[in-house]
């Protein structure tokens, strides 16, 4: 017997958008549309959109952000470590997922039962949702996609 698995969703939950925090948000739309082949659907002088033309996978979501972390390699010696390493509240992620869920509080709780933990609620452009934190404190977002939001894979 095979087991069927929906196309674009599983457990509820789609990934919809992936940000990734830049300094120079120009540099990476050109580097990342012509990687993936996307194109720009919204862009301010901080922040662009990018989605692949025929609507197939994730949104990229490129947002300026002043202060970058400083790289370093966990487990290897002479890891780069400087004055700009912070706790973990005050230096957000470089990237991270944006999940989307036909209901967004039924899913963060579930994912509270895996480890996850609710930081606060998320309310922007008319978008609502949940910043978590997964069990390594990375931080992603479950955002609410609306009853519909899986009949189209990435609308």
């Amino acid at each position: 017997m095979m087991l069927q698995v929906a196309r674009f969703e599983t457990n509820g939950i789609k990934v919809g958008r992936i940000s990734v925090d830049c300094s120079d948000v120009g540099t990476m739309v050109r580097f990342w549309s012509a990687a993936l082949g996307y194109e720009v659907s919204e862009q301010a002088r901080d922040a662009a959109l990018l989605h692949h033309p025929a609507g197939a996978g994730p949104k990229l979501l490129l947002r300026q952000r002043a202060r970058q972390r400083s790289v370093r390699w966990p487990g290897r010696r002479g890891a780069r470590r400087d004055e700009h390493d912070t706790a973990q509240d005050e230096d957000p992620n470089r990237l991270h997922l944006e999940l989307f869920a036909a209901d967004a509080e039924r899913v963060v709780g579930w994912l509270a039962t895996l480890g996850a933990r609710k930081l606060s609620r998320y309310e922007s452009h008319g978008e609502t949702g949940y910043v978590l934190r997964d069990p390594e404190g990375n931080e992603f977002r479950v955002m609410n996609a609306g009853p519909t939001a899986f009949a189209r894979p990435f609308s």
